[in-house]
């Protein structure tokens, strides 16, 4: 279900319907899953969360840091990818996240980015973004919820409250 077009047209020898069918699909099959995973206040443990994400991130080939952002009783008020890097590593600035939350009026946020390498385990650099970001949050009045990293392996909660 994660593959890209590209990946798909040589695995159908150019049949171009065959793989707009397929992507069609899946970007059904990604509604229906965030339909569920969003529709009551975000928790970002919960398995329909995690499973919505995981099929949209966990095997795209480059990091992308997506926000939910979310009011007082963590109901949606936008989900939005603020910022994509490479293969290995996304370079973001916490102050990105935080001009957007305010413009949105948003109480909390629940950031979650994809390892394309295949491991959730998190980087030095993944908590340092983590514990600058709540911080600068903090004094806002914006909560941190959660930080979520998926990838092909599974996923990783980055304790917010414990980050070093």
């Amino acid at each position: 279900m994660a593959a890209t077009p590209a990946r798909l047209l040589p695995l159908v020898r150019g049949n171009d319907r065959a793989v707009a069918l397929i992507v069609a699909h899946r970007q059904a099959a990604l509604a229906a899953l965030r339909e569920r995973a969003v529709r009551r206040p975000i928790v970002a443990t919960r398995y329909d969360l995690l499973r919505y994400l995981h099929q949209r991130m966990a095997f795209e080939g480059e990091e992308a840091l997506r926000v939910f952002f979310v009011n007082a009783r963590r109901e949606l008020i936008a989900e939005e990818v603020v910022a994509r890097g490479g293969p290995a590593a996304i370079a973001v600035e916490p102050r990105v996240v935080i001009v957007r939350a305010l413009a949105l009026a948003a109480a909390g946020i629940v950031l979650v980015h994809n390892h394309p390498g295949g491991d959730p385990t998190p980087s030095a650099a993944d908590r340092r973004f983590t514990r600058r970001l709540t911080l600068a949050a903090e004094c806002l009045g914006i909560e941190v919820h959660d930080h979520l990293i998926v990838a092909r392996d599974g996923h990783h909660r980055i304790d917010v409250a414990m980050v070093d």
